[in-house]
C-alpha cells in the first residue's frame, strides 16, 4: 500500500513539473516572439537625410541590465516600437522572476553612435 502511495504522489509531482514546464515555454515563446517582431521591426527601418538613427536596449537580463543594444531608425512608429521593447523588457524581468533564471552578469555595451551606412542604420563602438 504504501508503494501506490508512493507511485501516485510521483505522479502527480511529475504532472504539476511538467505543466510548469509547459507554462515556462509557453511564456518564453511569447517572450521570444516579441523579440523577434521588434528585431524584424528594426531591420525594416531605413535611414536618409529624412530618418535619423539611434540604440535601445533590449531584454532584461536575470543579473541586470539589457541582452543587448539594437539600432533603427525614426522611419518607423517610434513610439509604438520602444512601447513593445519595454513591454518585453517587463516580460523578461518577470519571468526571470518567476523561474529563477540565471545569466552571466556581463553588461551589453551600447553604442557609442548610430550612423547611417548605405540606408541602414549601423551600431559604432569605441
Amino acid at each position: 500500500m504504501k508503494l501506490f502511495f508512493f507511485f501516485l504522489s510521483f505522479l502527480v509531482i511529475n504532472c504539476d513539473d511538467s505543466n510548469n514546464l509547459s507554462l515556462q515555454e509557453t511564456d518564453k515563446a511569447a517572450i521570444d516572439k516579441l523579440k523577434t517582431e521588434i528585431k524584424n521591426e528594426a531591420i525594416a527601418s531605413i535611414c536618409s537625410e529624412d530618418y535619423t538613427c539611434d540604440s535601445v536596449g533590449i531584454g532584461a537580463k536575470p543579473c541586470g541590465g539589457f541582452w543587448e543594444y539594437i539600432v533603427y531608425s525614426n522611419s518607423i512608429d517610434v513610439v509604438s516600437f520602444l512601447s513593445d521593447i519595454e513591454t518585453l523588457n517587463k516580460m523578461e524581468k518577470s519571468y526571470n522572476e518567476k523561474y529563477g533564471t540565471i545569466s552571466d552578469c556581463s553588461l551589453a555595451v551600447q553604442p557609442s553612435s548610430v550612423i547611417c551606412v548605405e540606408g541602414k542604420c549601423t551600431a559604432v563602438y569605441q
